[in-house]
């Protein structure tokens, strides 16, 4: 049952309740990482964590009450094995017994028969209600060696029974005044037949005491209240007070232990009270003691354990299989795991079928079933092998193929709904068939995902992360708002890129063939998956078109240009992979991806096929179909609502599509980079980890900003799922994560409401949830002295630091952004603008997340740096014969007093051309080149290449001039 509950307090009782609240908490708390306000309250006294010192008995034979060792006397002599026992030196009792030889029902241990304990079993097979019964009539022989009273245990069925035909628990709790003592518990063992081991846990010295409860409910309550500063209506009560006892430590001075021995536990009686806070992760429990009013413990009591299993991330050949979160699994105790397979376990046996939210495996080598263990962690386990190969548990189907697909199709899916979050076939259930009788391939039937076993040349395609991708993307394209693509080339090409946006590899399934693809008669040349969009990665090392690719190389089919579907996607996909990987502003990089990311995604639900093919005579094509990925990419690129103007990426889709031939270059602004909004300032990201959980903070890009989060679990150069849009704060609290996991993040500004005006991304950082931050102090004396094109800093020590962040602003107070990391004590700034006033703070740190406050604000305007540039008299000088002589002069024109020599060079003569520069090193303001040609030297025109470098740092500057061999005139 919950309740939502309103709390009034008198006052008298609020501030009697707070200060022994108070004065039980100081110096007494145990804090976990902070990743939310409560989070910042937990403790834990030092008196709920008896230890249990646990000693072989015949090491404290003197210690040891005489009934306690004449009765283990005793006991042994009742055995023809022998047993063995230790003691609890806290109660001075018995712990543990361990041999063997003492039947308790018929078993391959003993020679008991059926008629032997039929008095327990009433002639029929053993079961729990006999095994209880049969441990009750045992336990007059041990209950004065464990110092219990028989009457007071109460059997607990959940931790006892038959897990194995030859092995049986009986487990009892420990009760006094009507409760149980929390976690006080008897417990014996039969193996084959007969007891092999008997013990307790966390029991109290015998004849302790039930404490009476001084303190009222309400009493209780107003404490908590003004612990956690105060209660709404976001608060749900699971438990609005209840009476527990839990076992606590009792402080001695006779023992360096911090307890007296046999004197060392006690019972507490305590009101717990436990909610659920709206927004907060983890379900939260205070516990006060009944007696005292004193606050012991508030805590998080969510078990969080996971369900996890081996993947592979890319493929066997790639690498080995990696212990993966099992996202959004199912749970025989109901509901689902979370995206990092976190759930809160309650106890018992929970098991979980791969029958997920979003994700069902049905693996042909058998069912999947996979129990947790104690601790309600639920191991699927890695293996070694291929197809039907499983870890030993977890059923037949428990596969590679099964674990990589649940794996790879919950983290796609989640890539979709983070950028489609109305698309309501990305948060069905999706069927994925593993394991089938065939080879050589995978399908989309349009209703599931279906993938092959190993043979024929070929590998498990369920065990390739691609190939699983590649057939996904079919499913997408066909629900993703217009359909199955019109024609079976932009189908392919669809599912590659999506394959290819989520790995950032233009190998689509390595491993899927024993050698390098064929590219239809371009060879791949370090590919062993089904295609290669990398041109460059083909022996002819040039990029496709229709003319020169699709025309004479693919086979009759239905690709836009009526050829063979896989065949034709390599043009459109090749011109996709070009766009991310070399046009954009740093290619290849987590901001060009994130840039693809945006423009594919928020263009699907539009987009048809990928361009318009003519096939009459020579094959041609272009991207002017109104459903075409260039117009289709560029009307979602643009920014202000007028593409004739370009859009912020249209040069750099033109450059990419039309090196295949399949842009349309008659639209207005189609080569024109045009941003009409100037994008917010790139926010500098900071990460702070908690439990299951990280805390993502970042600078301010301004008044009217928002933001878009992103995450990985692979790297900052992979997919990145967008775990929270148009957030208008500069913090967000990531819950969906499993301690000691690295995960990846970026973030992104963008003006309210126009994404196509973000920010390129933050740069990425990376976190471990498990593992808190203990930053470092601030750094204090940070100074800043301006020199020509530089800004010097230094600062004094921070204890502890083993690097330090230098952040710098044009405006004093920030926002800063990071610019430089120091292992030293000193900092040079030399991407500065003379005459500008910079402020700078630093950052003492323990890595790239852990860091300090800011120090003191220091600032500095820096002057104009040396400099110099070059240019070379006449531009061009004609050469009549062989032999014959160019001479120019190379001017060097000094700027801001640079002073230093500079050393020349030339580059690109033709054949047979040589040159000479006097002097060389220069140090005066010119320097004569003589070029002299030869016999071999080509008649033509020639552009050549003067480079000077000089000073410190080095400066490098170039000009061009051009050198006339021609025939003299008659």
């Amino acid at each position: 049952m919950t309740e939502k509950v309103s709390v009034r307090l008198a006052r008298g009782g609020l501030l009697a309740a707070l200060g022994l609240l108070l004065a039980g908490a100081a110096g007494a708390q145990v804090a976990r990482p902070i990743s939310d306000p409560l989070s910042s309250l937990v403790f834990r006294s030092d008196r709920l964590t008896p230890s249990q010192p646990i000693a072989p008995l015949e090491d404290y034979q003197g210690a040891v009450s005489g009934a306690v060792r004449d009765g283990w006397a005793v006991f042994r002599l009742g055995s023809d094995v022998e047993w063995r026992a230790s003691i609890d030196r806290r109660t001075g009792m018995l712990s543990f017994g361990e041999g063997g030889g003492i039947g308790w029902i018929p078993g391959r241990g003993n020679t008991l028969t059926a008629a032997d304990v039929a008095p327990f079993t009433g002639g029929k097979a053993p079961d729990l209600a006999a095994l209880e019964k049969i441990a009750r009539a045992f336990l007059p022989r041990v209950s004065a060696l464990l110092g219990i009273d028989p009457g007071a245990l109460v059997l607990n069925r959940a931790r006892s029974g038959s897990p194995a035909s030859h092995v049986w628990f009986v487990d009892f709790d420990l009760r006094a005044d009507g409760l149980p003592i929390e976690s006080a518990r008897v417990i014996f063992r039969v193996n084959n037949g007969n007891l092999v081991q008997f013990g307790s846990e966390n029991l109290p010295v015998p004849g302790t005491a039930v404490p009476a409860a001084v303190s009222s409910r309400d009493q209780a309550l107003a404490g908590v209240a003004a612990y956690v500063g105060g209660f709404s209506g976001a608060d749900t009560f699971l438990d609005a007070g209840s009476l527990h006892l839990v076992p606590v430590a009792i402080a001695g001075s006779s023992s360096a232990d911090g307890f007296d021995f046999g004197k060392g536990r006690g019972l507490a009686k305590t009101w717990d009270f436990t909610f659920h806070r709206d927004g907060v992760m983890g379900t939260w429990r205070a516990r006060v003691d009944a007696a005292t009013g004193e606050m012991l413990a508030f805590e998080d009591v969510n078990d969080y354990a996971q369900v996890t299993g081996g993947a592979y991330p890319v493929s066997p050949t790639v690498g080995p299989e990696q212990v993966k979160a099992m996202p959004y699994a199912d749970l025989s105790s109901g509901g689902f795991a979370n995206s990092a397979g976190i759930y809160s376990f309650g106890g018992g046996t929970v098991t979980s079928l791969l029958a997920g939210q979003f994700v069902k495996i049905n693996d042909t080598c058998g069912a999947i079933s996979q129990a947790s263990d104690p601790s309600g962690n639920i191991a699927f386990g890695t293996s070694a092998g291929t197809d039907c190969t499983t870890p030993g548990h977890g059923g037949a189907g428990n596969t590679h193929a099964s674990r990589t697909q649940f794996y790879q199709v919950n983290r796609i899916k989640e890539v979709g709904r983070g950028w489609l979050p109305a698309n309501t076939w990305l948060t069905q259930q999706l069927t994925v068939n593993v394991n089938l009788n065939q080879t050589c391939n995978a399908y989309w039937n349009g209703v599931t995902l279906n993938f092959f076993k190993s043979g024929g040349g070929c590998g498990n395609t369920g065990e390739i992360a691609a190939v699983s991708l590649h057939e996904y993307g079919h499913g997408l394209d066909q629900n993703d708002g217009t359909g199955t693509a019109p024609e079976g080339g932009t189908g392919e090409s669809y599912a590659d890129i999506t394959a290819t946006i989520a790995l950032h590899d233009s190998c689509i399934g390595p491993g899927f063939l024993g050698t390098n693809c064929g590219g239809y008669g371009d060879a791949c040349t370090a590919c062993t998956g089904v295609r290669d969009i990398d041109f460059a990665k083909h022996a002819s090392n040039t990029p496709a078109t229709v003319a020169n690719f699709t025309q004479p190389r693919c086979g009759i089919g239905s690709g836009p240009c009526g050829r063979e579907v896989h065949c034709e996607s390599y043009v459109p996909s090749e011109a996709v992979w070009d766009f991310a990987n070399r046009d954009l502003p740093n290619p290849g990089t987590g901001p060009a991806w994130t840039t693809l990311d945006r423009l594919w995604y928020l263009s699907r639900d539009t987009a048809t096929s990928s361009f318009t093919c003519h096939t009459t005579g020579t094959f041609t094509s272009d991207g002017c179909n109104a459903g075409s990925w260039w117009k289709t990419m560029r009307a979602v690129d643009d920014d202000d609502g007028n593409l004739s103007n370009g859009t912020p990426h249209s040069c750099n889709l033109f450059a990419a599509f039309n090196r295949h031939l399949i842009a349309c270059t008659t639209d207005a602004g189609a080569n024109t980079c045009f941003a009409g909004c100037t994008a917010p300032p790139v926010p500098t990201l900071s990460l702070s980890g908690g439990t299951n959980s990280a805390t993502a903070s970042w600078t301010n890009s301004g008044a009217g900003v928002v933001y878009d989060l992103f995450r990985n679990e692979s790297g900052c150069n992979a997919g990145f799922i967008k775990v929270a849009s148009s957030l208008a704060g500069t913090s967000f609290t990531d819950n969906a994560l499993a301690d000691g996991t690295t995960y990846f993040y970026q973030v992104t500004a963008l003006p309210t409401g126009d994404e196509a005006c973000a920010s390129v991304p933050s740069t990425c950082q990376s976190v471990t949830p498990g593992t808190p931050c203990t930053p470092p102090a601030a750094p204090a004396g940070l100074t800043a002295t301006a020199g020509a094109g530089r800004v010097d800093l230094a600062w004094s020590a921070s204890a502890g630091a083993t690097e330090y962040h230098i952040l710098r602003s044009t405006t004093s107070g920030g926002p800063y952004s990071q610019i430089g990391t120091a292992t030293g004590l000193t900092f040079t700034d030399t991407a500065v603008v003379a005459g500008t006033t910079y402020f700078y703070v630093v950052r003492a740190a323990t890595g790239p997340t852990c860091e300090s406050g800011n120090s003191n604000e220091a600032s500095a305007t820096p002057t104009a740096a040396p400099d110099f540039s070059l240019s070379i008299s006449p531009a061009s000088v004609t050469v009549f014969k062989n032999g014959g002589t160019a001479t120019y002069t190379v001017t060097i024109n000094r700027i801001n007093g640079f002073a230093s020599p500079v050393t020349l060079s030339v580059s690109g003569l033709p054949a047979g051309a040589t040159g000479a520069f006097s002097p060389n090193p220069a140090s005066g303001s010119s320097s004569t080149l003589t070029l002299t040609v030869s016999g071999s030297t080509a008649h033509g025109t020639f552009t050549f290449t003067v480079t000077g470098t000089g000073g410190s740092p080095t400066l490098t500057r170039t000009a061009t001039a051009q050198l006339v061999k021609s025939q003299k005139p008659h």
